[in-house]
C-alpha cells in the first residue's frame, strides 16, 4: 500500500504542474475480465499536448515528453509493488502531437486476487469504495459482476492525503480551488476527469464518468456465457438416452 500512496503523491504533483498551466489531465481505470476469471486492472493518466509542455525535462533530453512523465510518477515504486509500466507518445487521426500517456497494470489471476489489487485503490483517499468482482458457474451458465462506487464529491482530496496536505498548507495542489477555477476561467471537472471502464466476458462493457466534486456514482455491470460445449454435451446425452430407450422399448415389443 505503501507504493500507491506514493503514487497518489506523484500523481498528484503532476496535477499541480497540469492545473498550474491550465491545462487537462485525464485518468482511466480499466478492469477486464476473461473468461476463466483472471484478467488486468490499469490506470492511464492521459495528458494534452499543452501539459506535457509544462512538464520538467526531468531526463535532460531538452524537451518535455512521455519519458519525463515516466520520471515524474517514480515508476520504480510501482514496478516494486507489481504494476508493469508503459509510457507513450499519443498521435492524433493526421500523426500529430496529441500528449502522452502513462499507463500501469497489474494482472489477477482469480477474482479474489483481483479483489486484492483492487483494493489498493479503494483506498477512502483514493474516492473508490468496495470494488469487487465475482464469477459463478453452475450448469452450463457462468455469471460475472463487477460492484463498488467511486466518489469525489471531496474534489481533488480524493487523490491526496494527510501527510501530503500538510506539505502543501492544507491544499491538495497548495492553492485553493476555487482560486484555480477563477484564473483559468474553468471548473476543475473540465480540468480534471476520470473515466472507469469494465469489460467482461460476453461482450459486456460499461463506462462511468464521475465528476470531481460531484455525487458519488454507484457502479454495477453482470453478464453470462453459456457453455455451449457443456450444452452440447447435455443434450448429446439426452438423445443417447432417447434412442436407447426407444430401442429398449422396441426390443419389448418384439419379444413380447
Amino acid at each position: 500500500m505503501q507504493h500507491l500512496v506514493r503514487y497518489r503523491r506523484a500523481f498528484l504533483a503532476l496535477l499541480a504542474v497540469v492545473l498550474a498551466a491550465g491545462c487537462q489531465v485525464q485518468a482511466v481505470v480499466t478492469v477486464t475480465v476473461e473468461e476463466d476469471g483472471s484478467g488486468t486492472v490499469s490506470v492511464a493518466a492521459q495528458l494534452d499536448p499543452e501539459a506535457v509542455a509544462e512538464l520538467p525535462d526531468l531526463d535532460g533530453n531538452g524537451i518535455s515528453d512521455a519519458a519525463d512523465l515516466t520520471k515524474l510518477v517514480r515508476v520504480e515504486d510501482l514496478q516494486a509493488a507489481g504494476w508493469k509500466v508503459a509510457s507513450k507518445a499519443l498521435k492524433d487521426q493526421e500523426g500529430q502531437p496529441a500528449g502522452a500517456q502513462l499507463t500501469v497494470t497489474k494482472r489477477f489471476g482469480t477474482p479474489d486476487e483481483a479483489e486484492k489489487i483492487l483494493a489498493e485503490l479503494s483506498a477512502p483517499s483514493a474516492g473508490f469504495r468496495d470494488l469487487k468482482i465475482s464469477r459463478k458457474s453452475s450448469f452450463a451458465l457462468t455469471k460475472y459482476s463487477f460492484s463498488g462506487m467511486v466518489d469525489l464529491s471531496g474534489g481533488l482530496e480524493a487523490f491526496g492525503d494527510e501527510d501530503l496536505a500538510k506539505v502543501l498548507e492544507g491544499e491538495p495542489l497548495g492553492q485553493d480551488a476555487a482560486e484555480i477555477e477563477q484564473r483559468y476561467g474553468k471548473p476543475l471537472d473540465q480540468l480534471m476527469r476520470l473515466v472507469v471502464r469494465v469489460e467482461l466476458p460476453g461482450g459486456k462493457k460499461e463506462v462511468w464518468q464521475p465528476k470531481l466534486g460531484g455525487d458519488p456514482v454507484q457502479m454495477s455491470a453482470s453478464s453470462s456465457v453459456r457453455d455451449r460445449i457443456v450444452l452440447g454435451l447435455g443434450v448429446l446425452s439426452l438423445s443417447c438416452l432417447i434412442a436407447l430407450a426407444v430401442v429398449l422399448l422396441t426390443r419389448r415389443r418384439s419379444t413380447s
